[in-house]
């Protein structure tokens, strides 16, 4: 009798301990997802930067009742590093509201999902402008954990996993990506801890920064056409324009097949400048401040003339229209390649 009672007391304290270690398990989980949460945008530039582009994102409505047009332009380290924000905002004001939103390493997955949430949350620009490569736009690849987690809306995981290719292990990843903000965003705080740890680890990580290349195949303007239809019916279904931005790179490689796709979807692409030479770079992709200075001031022509022309389209179709093709009594002010309204406006 002595024995049973032992055992059972045994057995029971056993059980306890598991209990307990479950419990303090969960509150330890608890404790560090909400103390990443709280903490990790404040301690983070990056992430700070990040999260308050991309809450402001959210909140953006049409101009149009003030007679502007806002202007949502998303995109990865090309937009960060190549474009000269404030400057392109002072140079397009005061008729344009100028909103960025940046995800380092971004692709078309990343962005494609991402203004899907955007929408989705409330946000309702005139114009959403993507800067990507051509590489970017027709890769397969995205952003990881971290995209998920900020990225891709609960009721799109499903769909983002079949269409970036995901099998069953990636898919509960993508699931736990989705539930714990520690969880989805560990690579960048461990991205975080190095940079803190070692300073000047970006001086050397920069040079091993990779640029998608276009593919080896005869789909590149397939692919492009289907992903930049998909971009502005998307966009369309909310009200917003979509306009293509492609940045310079150091080799003119894919550009004529992504305009060849554009026009084929009436989506307008602007690439002001196609080439810069190297002394323009910081690296091997990014533009240095003097190349981002000779891009900023090129796109800011390219846009102006692509948000009058819209604007334009927009006053036709809610008044008289004139006949097809006659321009006559309507003072356009533009170059003649806007005047033909060709969607692609490539510098020389």
């Amino acid at each position: 009798m002595p024995l049973f009672t032992f055992n059972s007391r045994g057995q029971q304290a056993g059980k306890f301990h598991i209990v307990l270690l479950l419990v303090l398990g969960v509150v330890f989980c608890a404790v560090l997802e909400g103390v990443t949460k709280f903490s990790f945008g404040r301690v983070s530039h990056i992430e700070k930067r990040r999260e308050t582009e991309y809450r402001a994102a959210f909140a953006i409505q049409s101009a149009k009742p003030r007679r502007k047009t806002s202007v949502l332009v998303v995109g990865n380290s090309l937009l960060l590093h190549g474009v000269d924000f404030p400057e392109l905002g002072r140079t397009l004001a005061p008729d344009v509201e100028l909103n960025r939103t940046v995800f380092e390493n971004s692709m078309y997955f990343d962005w494609y999902y991402g203004l899907r949430r955007l929408f989705r949350g409330g946000a309702r620009p005139d114009v959403v402008a993507l800067v990507f490569s051509p590489g970017q736009l027709i890769s397969d690849s995205f952003n990881g954990d971290y995209s998920v987690q900020m990225l891709v809306d609960r009721r799109d995981l499903l769909r983002f996993a079949s269409d970036t290719g995901a099998d069953r292990n990636g898919m509960s990843v993508m699931a736990l990506d989705k539930a714990s903000y520690f969880y989805g965003t560990r690579a960048e705080i461990r991205n975080w801890v190095l940079n803190k740890m070692l300073p000047d680890l970006p001086v050397l990580t920069k040079h091993f920064r990779f640029s998608p290349t276009l593919r080896t195949d005869n789909n590149v303007s397939e692919i492009a056409s289907n992903r930049l239809r998909l971009l502005r019916e998307l966009c369309n279904r909310y009200g917003a324009e979509f306009v293509l931005v492609v940045p310079p790179a150091r080799e003119d490689s894919g550009i004529s097949a992504i305009a060849e796709a554009a026009a084929s979807q009436g989506v307008p692409a602007l690439i002001p400048v196609r080439v810069l030479p190297g002394a323009d770079y910081a690296d091997s992709v990014h533009l240095n401040p003097g190349g981002a200075a000779k891009f900023t001031s090129a796109l800011a022509e390219s846009l102006r003339a692509t948000l009058q022309m819209q604007s334009i389209d927009a006053s036709v179709t809610t008044s008289e229209r004139a006949p097809p093709g006659d321009f006559r009594g309507i003072d356009l002010g533009l170059d003649k390649h806007v005047l033909m309204k060709i969607p692609v406006t490539i510098s020389k």
